[in-house]
Protein backbone atom coordinates (compact mmCIF):
# COMPACT_ATOMS: atom_id res chain seq x y z
CA UNK A 1 0.00 0.00 0.00
CA UNK A 2 1.24 3.50 -0.80
CA UNK A 3 1.88 5.63 2.25
CA UNK A 4 0.54 9.17 2.45
CA UNK A 5 3.13 11.78 3.43
CA UNK A 6 2.82 13.49 6.76
CA UNK A 7 0.88 16.73 6.56
CA UNK A 8 2.41 19.71 8.32
CA UNK A 9 0.44 21.49 10.98
CA UNK A 10 1.71 23.87 13.63
CA UNK A 11 0.62 22.92 17.09
CA UNK A 12 1.38 25.48 19.80
CA UNK A 13 0.91 24.29 23.32
CA UNK A 14 1.18 25.87 26.69
CA UNK A 15 2.12 23.33 29.32
CA UNK A 16 1.65 23.51 33.05
CA UNK A 17 3.55 20.80 34.94
CA UNK A 18 3.20 19.61 38.52
CA UNK A 19 5.60 17.27 40.31
CA UNK A 20 4.97 13.68 39.23
CA UNK A 21 4.64 11.02 41.92
CA UNK A 22 5.87 7.45 41.64
CA UNK A 23 3.10 5.08 40.51
CA UNK A 24 0.96 8.08 39.56
CA UNK A 25 0.03 9.71 36.31
CA UNK A 26 2.23 12.62 35.28
CA UNK A 27 0.39 15.76 36.30
CA UNK A 28 0.72 17.73 33.11
CA UNK A 29 -1.93 19.73 31.27
CA UNK A 30 -1.33 21.42 27.93
CA UNK A 31 -3.90 23.69 26.33
CA UNK A 32 -3.74 25.65 23.08
CA UNK A 33 -4.11 29.40 23.49
CA UNK A 34 -7.28 29.61 21.42
CA UNK A 35 -9.11 27.45 23.97
CA UNK A 36 -7.16 28.21 27.14
CA UNK A 37 -9.75 30.62 28.49
CA UNK A 38 -12.80 28.87 27.06
CA UNK A 39 -12.21 25.34 28.37
CA UNK A 40 -14.70 24.47 31.10
CA UNK A 41 -13.56 24.02 34.67
CA UNK A 42 -14.81 20.43 34.48
CA UNK A 43 -12.60 19.81 31.44
CA UNK A 44 -9.53 21.21 33.14
CA UNK A 45 -10.30 19.27 36.32
CA UNK A 46 -10.65 16.03 34.33
CA UNK A 47 -7.27 16.68 32.70
CA UNK A 48 -5.55 17.28 36.02
CA UNK A 49 -7.15 14.24 37.60
CA UNK A 50 -5.60 11.78 35.15
CA UNK A 51 -2.56 13.80 34.10
CA UNK A 52 -3.85 14.30 30.56
CA UNK A 53 -1.81 16.33 28.09
CA UNK A 54 -3.97 17.95 25.42
CA UNK A 55 -2.63 19.47 22.21
CA UNK A 56 -4.81 21.34 19.75
CA UNK A 57 -4.16 22.35 16.17
CA UNK A 58 -3.86 26.07 15.59
CA UNK A 59 -7.00 26.23 13.47
CA UNK A 60 -10.32 24.51 14.06
CA UNK A 61 -10.85 21.52 11.79
CA UNK A 62 -12.91 18.36 11.51
CA UNK A 63 -9.95 15.99 11.58
CA UNK A 64 -10.00 13.18 14.16
CA UNK A 65 -8.85 13.51 17.74
CA UNK A 66 -6.25 10.91 18.71
CA UNK A 67 -6.27 9.51 22.26
CA UNK A 68 -2.90 8.00 23.16
CA UNK A 69 -3.13 5.55 26.07
CA UNK A 70 0.41 5.14 27.34
CA UNK A 71 2.17 2.12 28.77
CA UNK A 72 2.69 1.80 32.51
CA UNK A 73 4.94 4.49 34.03
CA UNK A 74 5.60 5.99 30.58
CA UNK A 75 7.40 9.33 30.70
CA UNK A 76 5.53 12.08 28.89
CA UNK A 77 8.61 13.04 26.87
CA UNK A 78 8.42 9.59 25.26
CA UNK A 79 4.67 9.66 24.65
CA UNK A 80 5.05 13.15 23.16
CA UNK A 81 7.03 11.65 20.26
CA UNK A 82 3.98 9.62 19.25
CA UNK A 83 1.69 12.60 19.73
CA UNK A 84 3.85 14.63 17.34
CA UNK A 85 3.12 12.13 14.56
CA UNK A 86 -0.54 13.13 14.71
CA UNK A 87 0.05 16.81 15.44
CA UNK A 88 1.97 17.06 12.15
CA UNK A 89 -1.15 15.74 10.43
CA UNK A 90 -3.24 18.51 12.00
CA UNK A 91 -4.97 16.23 14.53
CA UNK A 92 -5.80 17.28 18.08
CA UNK A 93 -4.45 14.80 20.64
CA UNK A 94 -4.83 13.81 24.27
CA UNK A 95 -2.34 11.52 25.96
CA UNK A 96 -2.04 9.83 29.35
CA UNK A 97 0.54 7.60 30.99
CA UNK A 98 -0.47 4.28 32.53
CA UNK A 99 -0.38 3.73 36.29
CA UNK A 100 0.67 0.11 36.99
CA UNK A 101 -1.33 -0.12 40.21
CA UNK A 102 -4.48 1.07 38.43
CA UNK A 103 -4.08 -0.92 35.24
CA UNK A 104 -2.71 -4.20 36.63
CA UNK A 105 -3.89 -4.54 40.24
CA UNK A 106 -6.80 -2.25 41.19
CA UNK A 107 -8.61 -2.11 37.87
CA UNK A 108 -11.60 -0.14 39.14
CA UNK A 109 -9.18 2.81 39.17
CA UNK A 110 -8.51 2.27 35.47
CA UNK A 111 -12.27 2.36 35.00
CA UNK A 112 -12.34 5.84 36.57
CA UNK A 113 -9.48 6.94 34.34
CA UNK A 114 -11.44 5.74 31.29
CA UNK A 115 -14.50 7.67 32.50
CA UNK A 116 -12.48 10.88 32.87
CA UNK A 117 -10.83 10.41 29.50
CA UNK A 118 -14.22 9.95 27.85
CA UNK A 119 -15.40 13.17 29.52
CA UNK A 120 -12.38 14.95 28.03
CA UNK A 121 -12.96 13.51 24.55
CA UNK A 122 -16.65 14.42 24.58
CA UNK A 123 -15.81 18.04 25.34
CA UNK A 124 -13.00 18.14 22.80
CA UNK A 125 -15.17 16.78 20.00
CA UNK A 126 -18.09 19.07 20.87
CA UNK A 127 -15.96 21.98 19.69
CA UNK A 128 -15.73 20.63 16.15
CA UNK A 129 -17.86 17.44 15.96
CA UNK A 130 -15.09 15.05 14.94
CA UNK A 131 -14.27 11.37 15.22
CA UNK A 132 -11.77 9.62 17.50
CA UNK A 133 -8.78 7.35 16.90
CA UNK A 134 -7.40 5.30 19.81
CA UNK A 135 -3.68 4.47 20.05
CA UNK A 136 -3.06 2.10 22.98
CA UNK A 137 0.35 0.94 24.20
CA UNK A 138 1.01 -2.26 26.14
CA UNK A 139 -1.49 -3.53 28.72
CA UNK A 140 -1.30 -0.25 30.63
CA UNK A 141 -3.03 1.44 27.72
CA UNK A 142 -5.11 -1.54 26.64
CA UNK A 143 -6.80 -1.94 30.03
CA UNK A 144 -7.91 1.71 29.94
CA UNK A 145 -9.18 1.13 26.39
CA UNK A 146 -11.08 -1.91 27.71
CA UNK A 147 -13.14 0.23 30.07
CA UNK A 148 -13.68 2.92 27.44
CA UNK A 149 -15.02 0.28 25.05
CA UNK A 150 -17.18 -1.17 27.80
CA UNK A 151 -18.78 2.22 28.53
CA UNK A 152 -19.35 3.09 24.86
CA UNK A 153 -21.10 -0.24 24.21
CA UNK A 154 -23.25 -0.29 27.38
CA UNK A 155 -26.85 0.98 26.93
CA UNK A 156 -27.80 3.23 29.80
CA UNK A 157 -24.22 4.23 30.54
CA UNK A 158 -23.46 7.95 30.53
CA UNK A 159 -21.04 7.41 27.65
CA UNK A 160 -23.07 4.94 25.60
CA UNK A 161 -22.25 5.91 21.98
CA UNK A 162 -20.88 9.23 23.30
CA UNK A 163 -17.95 9.25 20.87
CA UNK A 164 -17.44 7.85 17.38
CA UNK A 165 -14.24 5.80 17.17
CA UNK A 166 -13.10 5.22 13.58
CA UNK A 167 -9.92 3.26 14.28
CA UNK A 168 -7.84 1.59 16.99
CA UNK A 169 -4.08 1.07 17.00
CA UNK A 170 -2.65 -1.51 19.40
CA UNK A 171 1.11 -1.20 19.97
CA UNK A 172 2.64 -4.13 21.91
CA UNK A 173 -0.71 -5.48 23.10
CA UNK A 174 -2.90 -7.26 24.06
CA UNK A 175 -2.04 -10.38 26.02
CA UNK A 176 -4.10 -12.87 27.98
CA UNK A 177 -3.31 -12.56 31.73
CA UNK A 178 -2.48 -15.80 33.51
CA UNK A 179 -1.22 -16.69 36.97
CA UNK A 180 2.18 -17.64 35.60
CA UNK A 181 2.57 -14.20 33.97
CA UNK A 182 3.24 -12.60 37.37
CA UNK A 183 7.00 -12.22 36.60
CA UNK A 184 6.06 -10.51 33.34
CA UNK A 185 3.91 -7.98 35.20
CA UNK A 186 6.72 -7.43 37.70
CA UNK A 187 9.23 -6.85 34.91
CA UNK A 188 6.96 -4.40 33.07
CA UNK A 189 6.78 -2.19 36.15
CA UNK A 190 10.26 -2.60 37.62
CA UNK A 191 12.09 -1.84 34.37
CA UNK A 192 10.78 1.75 34.49
CA UNK A 193 11.98 2.45 38.04
CA UNK A 194 15.39 4.15 38.38
CA UNK A 195 15.84 3.50 42.11
CA UNK A 196 17.27 0.03 42.97
CA UNK A 197 15.48 -0.07 46.33
CA UNK A 198 12.18 0.85 44.68
CA UNK A 199 12.73 -1.97 42.19
CA UNK A 200 13.06 -4.50 45.01
CA UNK A 201 10.02 -3.19 46.90
CA UNK A 202 7.89 -3.11 43.73
CA UNK A 203 8.99 -6.62 42.70
CA UNK A 204 8.03 -8.11 46.07
CA UNK A 205 4.79 -6.13 46.32
CA UNK A 206 3.63 -7.10 42.85
CA UNK A 207 4.56 -10.72 43.51
CA UNK A 208 1.93 -10.72 46.24
CA UNK A 209 -0.65 -8.28 44.85
CA UNK A 210 -0.97 -9.47 41.25
CA UNK A 211 -1.85 -13.13 42.00
CA UNK A 212 -4.45 -11.93 44.53
CA UNK A 213 -5.92 -9.49 42.01
CA UNK A 214 -6.03 -12.24 39.40
CA UNK A 215 -7.70 -14.78 41.69
CA UNK A 216 -10.10 -12.48 43.54
CA UNK A 217 -10.74 -9.56 41.20
CA UNK A 218 -13.53 -9.64 38.60
CA UNK A 219 -11.73 -7.74 35.83
CA UNK A 220 -8.29 -9.13 34.96
CA UNK A 221 -9.48 -12.50 33.65
CA UNK A 222 -12.22 -10.85 31.57
CA UNK A 223 -10.24 -8.21 29.69
CA UNK A 224 -8.91 -10.45 26.90
CA UNK A 225 -12.07 -12.53 26.19
CA UNK A 226 -14.42 -9.55 26.56
CA UNK A 227 -12.49 -7.58 23.96
CA UNK A 228 -12.37 -10.56 21.61
CA UNK A 229 -16.10 -11.18 21.88
CA UNK A 230 -17.38 -7.58 21.84
CA UNK A 231 -15.22 -5.45 19.53
CA UNK A 232 -16.10 -1.87 18.66
CA UNK A 233 -16.28 -2.85 15.00
CA UNK A 234 -13.93 -0.18 13.65
CA UNK A 235 -10.71 -0.97 11.73
CA UNK A 236 -7.76 -2.07 13.85
CA UNK A 237 -3.99 -1.94 13.41
CA UNK A 238 -1.71 -4.24 15.44
CA UNK A 239 1.98 -3.39 15.75
CA UNK A 240 3.72 -6.21 17.58
CA UNK A 241 6.89 -8.27 17.75
CA UNK A 242 8.13 -11.83 17.76
CA UNK A 243 10.71 -10.80 20.38
CA UNK A 244 8.52 -9.02 22.94
CA UNK A 245 9.31 -10.56 26.34
CA UNK A 246 6.19 -9.02 27.92
CA UNK A 247 3.48 -9.58 25.30
CA UNK A 248 3.49 -13.05 23.70
CA UNK A 249 3.39 -13.03 19.91
CA UNK A 250 0.81 -15.84 19.96
CA UNK A 251 -1.60 -13.86 22.18
CA UNK A 252 -1.67 -10.92 19.76
CA UNK A 253 -2.06 -13.31 16.82
CA UNK A 254 -4.97 -15.09 18.53
CA UNK A 255 -6.69 -11.78 19.24
CA UNK A 256 -6.37 -10.29 15.77
CA UNK A 257 -7.38 -13.54 14.04
CA UNK A 258 -10.52 -13.70 16.21
CA UNK A 259 -11.43 -10.18 15.12
CA UNK A 260 -10.75 -10.98 11.47
CA UNK A 261 -13.20 -13.87 11.78
CA UNK A 262 -15.78 -11.42 13.13
CA UNK A 263 -15.44 -9.32 9.99
CA UNK A 264 -13.31 -6.55 11.47
CA UNK A 265 -10.92 -4.84 9.04
CA UNK A 266 -7.64 -5.83 10.66
CA UNK A 267 -4.20 -4.56 9.67
CA UNK A 268 -1.03 -5.86 11.28
CA UNK A 269 2.72 -5.57 11.13
CA UNK A 270 5.25 -7.77 12.89
CA UNK A 271 8.29 -5.73 13.90
CA UNK A 272 10.82 -8.55 13.89
CA UNK A 273 13.27 -8.59 16.78
CA UNK A 274 11.87 -5.39 18.28
CA UNK A 275 11.54 -5.00 22.05
CA UNK A 276 8.38 -4.04 23.94
CA UNK A 277 7.03 -0.58 22.90
CA UNK A 278 10.26 0.05 20.98
CA UNK A 279 8.87 -0.33 17.47
CA UNK A 280 8.99 3.39 16.57
CA UNK A 281 12.58 3.55 17.76
CA UNK A 282 13.67 0.38 15.94
CA UNK A 283 11.64 0.81 12.74
CA UNK A 284 10.89 4.57 12.45
CA UNK A 285 10.12 4.67 8.73
CA UNK A 286 8.04 1.51 8.74
CA UNK A 287 6.17 2.61 11.87
CA UNK A 288 5.25 5.98 10.35
CA UNK A 289 4.17 4.31 7.11
CA UNK A 290 1.88 1.96 9.02
CA UNK A 291 0.34 4.81 11.04
CA UNK A 292 -0.19 7.07 8.03
CA UNK A 293 -1.61 4.35 5.80
CA UNK A 294 -3.97 3.20 8.54
CA UNK A 295 -5.23 6.67 9.52
CA UNK A 296 -5.78 7.55 5.86
CA UNK A 297 -7.79 4.35 5.47
CA UNK A 298 -9.87 5.15 8.56
CA UNK A 299 -10.67 8.63 7.26
CA UNK A 300 -11.76 7.31 3.86
CA UNK A 301 -13.71 4.46 5.45
CA UNK A 302 -15.61 6.95 7.62
CA UNK A 303 -16.84 9.09 4.72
Amino acid sequence: MVNASLKSSTCITYTRSLVARRFAFSRCVSLHQRTLASESKQFQASCRKIGAVVTKAEARNSKPIVALLGWNSAQDKHLAKYSEIYEKKGFDTVRISGNPVSTMIVLHRAKKVAQNLLDILVEMKSDQDCSIIIHAFSMGGFNVYHFMRQAILSPGHQHFNSIHIIGCIFDSCPNSPRMHTTPTVQSSVVQNLPNPLAKVVAWIGLGVAYPLAFLLGPHLKRVFPDNINSPLGCPELFLYSDADHLIPYDDVKTFLKAHEEKGINVFSKVMKGSAHVQHLRNYPEDYLNQINTFTDYCLKNDM
